[in-house]
């Protein structure tokens, strides 16, 4: 900081651009990297947490040297979300903030210290030092924050971006409408381990955020079909959970994401009984202006890194495994801060995404159709979210949209807990007995 002061005294037009920063980076550990009892201490000694920046993002630097460039670099690092997350019409629009800048022009990344101490195999971002090479940051089906709770994919080194005939190579970019689903109809066009901030005991509601710093849950899922329209701003997954922890013993449950603009619903069925979640992926942490989280652009690696051409193994696709059990393509790698990303010189498609703290992304190359046939897979909010619909609906109104404080059903949820700790898969009928008694009618099938 004191560097930045310094090379600010000295260009005062970033000023504002610097202390705007700063206040965006005091908002996102407030909120994101202190429990509330840290919280509460801090308020009782009187601390005062600077509120957002009113108005829209401002452009930083104006071409004066490397100076005001490493300034601007640590300012657009603050905005890392809106990078992929912004709105696609901001990002075609050039607006400041919602375009990655150039990893290669930093030298001290990992941004977040990398706390878990991960290697090189787990985890390589594009500003560290030594620069990644092919075969670094491949990552695999993870499970925890253990550096050994991996099961790395294999990756041999087919030839340097130099030595490959760059008209085969295809560009990491997705079709701004598809669909993928096997045509078989099996599960596995689309598999995923899902990565992100532990908010919850069972990881049941989670999503990815910037940074590793907090214990992360993970969640490894199966998909029947995964919908993305970037002209409506909404995606859509289909999965199939294979439970962890205290739930691993029973049954997989199925479930629903579902993200339209800045609203995320997660659907559950846990195996008697529905539930939704209503999410605010932001974190919902500022109003005035508002800061909104979206689905990622259909564009987000245009400007990645290409690596060269590795021989490497793809999960789950076409019913093969993980690691050494995974379906071994001959791939481009490329990599954009510390997402990496591989696509199909065959195929034209991607293939494979990895980054450590936000998940494992496997699409079947012949799963791709570049449309959503049926447009109402995207209604929302759903009906399961609103009044009347999942017995158990977190932060949700009546209406069905985020209210962080209207909640209704919690007491099932921890009677399910409880049961899962004292009698296992066996007390489910129990449970279904116990909670559909005065409605004989509803649906209590156990999904296996």
């Amino acid at each position: 900081w004191a560097k930045l002061n310094h090379i600010v005294g000295n260009h005062p037009h970033l000023y504002t651009p610097q202390q705007e920063a700063h206040c965006r980076e005091a908002v996102m550990w407030w909120t994101h990297h202190l429990v509330e009892e840290k919280r509460g201490l801090f308020r009782v000694k009187g601390l005062t947490v600077p509120l957002l920046p009113e108005g829209s993002k401002k452009a930083c630097g104006r071409g004066e040297g490397d100076d005001e460039q490493h300034v601007c670099a640590y300012i657009n690092e603050k905005n890392s979300c809106d990078w992929c997350h912004s709105t696609q019409a901001a990002h075609d629009a050039g607006v400041p903030g919602t375009t990655p800048p150039d990893a290669l022009k930093k030298t001290t990344g990992p941004d977040d210290g990398n706390p878990h101490k991960w290697d090189r195999k787990r985890r390589c971002d594009q500003d560290q030092m030594p620069r990644c090479q092919l075969c670094e940051g491949v990552g695999g089906m993870v499970w925890s924050d253990k550096n050994e709770d991996i099961d790395l994919t294999t990756c041999e080194i087919v030839a340097n971006a130099s030595d490959v005939d760059q008209r085969t190579v295809t560009q990491p970019l997705y079709p701004k409408v598809f669909t993928v689903k096997r045509k078989n109809g099996k599960q596995g066009g689309y598999s995923d381990t899902l990565i992100g901030w532990k908010t919850d005991p069972f990881c049941f509601g989670f999503f990815p955020q910037n940074d590793s710093i907090p214990t992360l849950c993970y969640r490894s899922e199966d998909s029947l079909v995964k919908y993305y329209d970037i002209t409506k701003e909404a995606t859509r997954i289909d999965y199939t959970i294979h439970n962890q922890g205290v739930f691993g013993i029973f049954p997989n449950i199925t479930s629903t994401i579902l993200m339209v603009q800045d609203t995320m619903w997660i659907q559950n069925h846990l195996w008697v009984v529905d539930q939704c979640i209503c999410s605010n992926p932001s974190g919902n942490h500022c109003e005035h202006p508002p800061c909104k989280s979206y689905v990622h652009h259909w564009d987000t690696f245009k400007t990645a890194q290409y690596l060269g051409r590795e021989r490497i193994g793809v999960e789950w696709i076409q019913d093969h495994g993980t690691g050494k059990s995974g379906k071994m393509m001959e791939l481009d790698h490329f990599i954009l801060w510390s997402h990496h990303v591989w696509t199909d010189p065959v195929s034209r498609r991607l293939v494979r995404a990895w980054k450590p703290f936000n998940g494992l992304q496997n699409y079947d190359p012949e799963a791709w159709v570049d449309e959503v046939a049926d447009p109402s897979v995207f209604e929302a909010p759903p009906a399961k979210c609103k009044k009347g619909g999942a017995k158990i609906r977190i932060n949700c109104d009546d209406d069905g949209h985020y209210h962080p404080k209207k909640s209704e059903g919690l007491e099932h949820l921890d009677a399910l807990f409880m049961i899962a700790v004292t009698k296992g898969p066996e007390g489910l009928s129990e449970f279904s007995d116990m909670l559909y008694a005065a409605h004989p009618e509803s649906d209590t099938a156990i999904v296996i």
